[in-house]
């Protein structure tokens, strides 16, 4: 994994934003890293066409102006310990389009939905940027929960596996942000292509063969790796295997792989949005 020396914070002034400062703090300090605060200013979508019937003046650069000011009351910092942007437009565009334009190592944010809603990313500022970013994405669906200051120290981390293209690469990238941390790092991974009553069918335990064939497949990822962790498998449904692991060995973070996928998933693996919906802690994706 590149070093990560800068990392990019979106933010919305709401209060999931600001229940994130302390672990965005927490990491660029290990990280040793120089934090972006942002700000998109999305104008109202009738402001133009209410401008034909009764012209007015928006004045931008006071608005910008007053965007990065707020952005360093906000962050509780001053322009020498981070920097700040602000643009008018499409939240997730200007993210996305900063974070490549200025070659951000890092994005951390909170996702937009609320209570109940929100495992519906789909749509959100949070989601399109999971779909487009090049660069890694942290997000945390449960920042509103109390314990959510704890992950700040970073000491469990599990890497959700799916044995995939890439997974060599994930879990380097898990080793490697870890290490920064002196985090312990565990496998996770969810047998789940065995059709109900395979076994039977094939006269053999055939989920017990595809359980040992995944482990034999992680050994030897480890083994190319040079890692030796822990591995937790289970042929349970991926997001809840993944949730009910990082519950057991109260995870700080979940380390995922975004993928290349076709169609309206983007760039996400088929579990990612159920992953980061139902994780109790971050999840980092790659």
């Amino acid at each position: 994994m590149q070093p990560i020396s800068s990392i990019l914070f979106p933010v919305d002034f709401s209060p999931r934003c600001s229940a994130v400062v302390p672990l965005i703090k927490a990491t660029a300090k290990k990280l040793d890293s120089k934090v972006t605060l942002f700000y998109a200013i999305q104008l109202p979508h009738g402001l133009f066409a209410l401008e034909n019937e009764h012209p007015f003046t928006i004045d931008v650069e006071a608005m910008l102006s007053n965007g990065r000011e707020e952005l360093l009351r906000f962050y509780g910092a001053s322009e020498e310990t981070v920097e700040t942007a602000a643009e008018i437009g499409d939240p997730a565009l200007s993210i996305v389009e900063y974070a490549g334009d200025n070659h951000i190592d890092l994005i951390m944010m909170p996702p937009h939905g609320y209570g109940r809603f929100r495992g519906m990313l789909l749509g959100s500022v949070t989601a399109k940027v999971l779909h487009d970013a090049a660069c890694p994405v942290w997000t945390a669906t449960h920042t509103e929960d109390t314990e959510s200051p704890a992950h700040a120290a970073c000491k469990s981390v599990l890497c959700a596996l799916d044995l995939k293209s890439g997974s060599a690469d994930l879990l380097r990238h898990a080793a490697d942000f870890a290490a920064h941390f002196d985090a312990r790092v565990r496998i996770v991974h969810a047998v789940s292509e065995a059709l109900p009553g395979a076994g039977a069918m094939a006269g053999t335990n055939f989920l017990g063969f595809l359980t040992e064939a995944a482990r034999e497949e992680i050994d030897s990822i480890q083994a190319s790796v040079g890692t030796r962790f822990d591995v937790c498998l289970s042929a349970r449904p991926v997001a809840d295997w993944v949730r009910e692991t990082a519950y057991h060995h109260a995870a700080d973070l979940v380390v995922i792989g975004r993928g290349r996928l076709q169609g309206t998933l983007g760039r996400l693996r088929t579990n990612a949005y159920s992953i980061i919906r139902e994780a109790p802690c971050p999840v980092l994706s790659f």
